[in-house]
């Protein structure tokens, strides 16, 4: 097994495999919401001369207010959904790892069940199959 390096203030440290990976996982995350979300793409297409702008997925609040969207007041009790939020984790943490990784790919960083039925080797029906399998389990989960 090879070593596994990570820098951390400027020196390179061994770390476990795990934490390698996991490590490696996180900055990814880090940079896929600081730069890979606000970012516009572009189709061109140089046969008819055009160019097709993908708007990045941030959006202002001042722009979707404007075409309609609905937002609570934030001056509202946050603590009811703080609360959701740390029953959540909870159950999330009662899910095994490969569960915990297929939600967190589809809901928490927007990934679609065709690009992980890719990534695993399976139909995209049995990763929907799966979702909703976990789904129901999160439910009881946070039933009970």
């Amino acid at each position: 097994m090879s070593k596994k390096y990570f820098i951390k203030n400027g020196k390179a440290v061994e770390v476990s495999e795990e934490l390698h990976e996991y490590l490696t996982k996180s900055d990814r995350k880090i940079r896929y919401i600081e730069k890979d979300l606000k970012r516009n793409n572009y189709i061109i297409d140089s046969e008819n001369e055009k160019v097709t702008v993908i708007p990045s997925r941030e959006d202002s609040l001042d722009r979707l207010m404007d075409i309609g969207n609905d937002y609570p007041n934030q001056s509202s009790d946050f603590r009811q959904s703080t609360i959701e939020k740390i029953m959540l984790e909870k159950a999330l943490e009662k899910l095994n790892e490969k569960e915990r990784y297929l939600i967190v790919q589809l809901f928490y960083l927007g990934r679609t069940e065709r690009e992980l039925a890719a990534e695993l080797h399976i139909a995209q029906q049995n990763v929907n199959k799966i979702k909703r399998q976990i789904l129901c389990k999160l439910y009881e989960i946070l039933k009970n």
